[in-house]
């Protein structure tokens, strides 16, 4: 397929040409997108559901590492790089994309040089964040901890609810909370019944609105 972009094109940076030129995939949910040490080399913009991203130690233990969702990039290191995959990219709900292999996606790269910066600047916000993340874990103690990944959860997943109260609109078990922020479920539900007796969250289900921001905020701010 031949790729060709004017400079309007350009401007919408890298997401955009991928919504442009990308083909059309969906997969269900808790299927395998991409696979730790895989050497296919495409690269997906996600339109729609939500993608764990995880790494499994040598004894079989799973760490999530983050997730995604729409309007987030995903196989970049491969695609940019050419070697496998560094990690597991696992379908958490119905999820659709655009994908375009690493020929096509090179070729973007050296016609349109906004969509590279765009590129440089999304491999330096992820940067930042995993750099964030690993101080917050390694500094804060376990409620700071999850109180920052709710708090992150909403940014993306937020849904905005009268007297100033969000909710997000994706599920996570506790399980999954645990895993992304080194607490055990047990943890995270002790935690939680604390902040609901307090006000700052409320369950719905498996669903978590955030009735207390703000609380959250200042619970995220203490360290040990």
């Amino acid at each position: 397929m031949k790729l060709q972009a004017g400079p309007a094109q350009a401007v919408n940076g890298l997401a955009g040409l991928l919504e442009r030129y990308g083909r059309k995939v969906e997969f269900s949910r808790a299927k395998v997108i991409y696979a730790t040490g895989a050497d296919d080399q495409t690269m997906m913009l996600i339109t729609k559901g939500r993608v764990e991203i995880s790494r499994s130690s040598v004894d079989g233990r799973r760490s999530i590492l983050t997730h995604l969702g729409p309007g987030d990039l995903l196989g970049e290191l491969a695609v940019l790089d050419g070697g496998p995959r560094s990690a597991d990219a696992v379908a958490a709900t119905v999820v659709r994309g655009r994908v375009l292999d690493r020929a096509q996606v090179l070729q973007l790269l050296r016609e349109q040089p906004d969509a590279a910066l765009d590129v440089i600047g999304m491999l330096c916000q992820r940067l930042r964040q995993t750099s964030g993340m690993y101080t917050a874990h390694m500094l804060a103690d376990g409620q700071a901890r999850l109180a920052r990944l709710l708090l992150h959860l909403s940014e993306k997943w937020g849904e905005a609810l009268p007297g100033g109260k969000l909710r997000l609109s994706e599920r996570f078990s506790q399980s999954d909370l645990g895993d992304l922020v080194g607490l055990s479920r047990e943890s995270v539900n002790r935690q939680f019944r604390d902040w609901e007796q307090a006000g700052v969250i409320e369950r719905e289900g498996v669903g978590i609105v955030l009735c207390d921001p703000q609380a959250l905020t200042r619970a995220a701010e203490t360290a040990e």
